[in-house]
């Protein structure tokens, strides 16, 4: 009788240690690598509605590092590191961001779709250096998440005296607050940053 008893529990301890082998041997799923390359802003007059487009190159980062980023305006050379968006004063634009991956040419992939449908885990947020020449706010076509909060990805800007502003736009990664008026208050990671002037005349 104990030697059956003892056979028994030899073998589910066996049992157990294979299950228990088997489970840590099997890597953990981890999501894909968010990667992205450019970011486009387009920014529309809303009394005219004419528009002007502009790409910007971002560097390749991970989410648990700060890395530097390089604006581009698309087929400007001379201005790499020195994008200029000339706005009018006493104004309103529409500016409409979207977010890509081209790393791999013949297979261009829109990085916003994957966003919108993240909203949670993302915002946003254009921080302007002292002015109050300049505001924004979220406008008719953009995304809210499951809280009520907008993503930013098309805001209305509203200037009024001439000013020429440096504007820093970035793309928070699981930002601690969807609140503030500067980086720091958001938290999280950045997944994107670019930078601008802001010229009102």
């Amino acid at each position: 009788m104990l030697k059956n008893i003892y056979f028994k529990a030899t073998l589910l301890s066996i049992v157990l240690l294979f299950i228990s082998c088997e489970k840590s041997d099997t890597p953990a799923v981890e999501n894909e690598m968010e990667v992205f390359t450019n970011a486009t802003i387009v920014v529309t007059n809303l009394a005219d509605n004419s528009s002007n487009t502009y790409v910007f190159e971002v560097e390749g980062h991970d989410h648990g590092h700060d890395h530097s980023v390089q604006p581009q305006n698309q087929g400007d050379d001379d201005h790499a590191d020195h994008t200029e968006i000339e706005l009018a004063a006493n104004s309103e634009y529409e500016f409409a961001i979207t977010f890509q991956n081209n790393s791999d040419a013949s297979n261009p992939i829109d990085m916003t779709a994957e966003v919108i449908e993240e909203a949670d885990d993302h915002h946003v947020f254009y921080e302007f250096a002292a002015s109050s020449s300049l505001s924004y706010e979220s406008t008719t076509g953009d995304t809210l998440d499951s809280n009520g909060n907008p993503l930013n990805l098309v805001t209305k800007w509203t200037t009024t005296t001439g000013a020429v502003i440096d504007v820093a736009a970035y793309l928070f990664h699981i930002p601690t607050s969807k609140v503030g008026t500067t980086r720091t208050d958001f938290g999280g990671a950045v997944d994107v940053e670019i930078d601008f002037e802001a010229h009102i005349e």
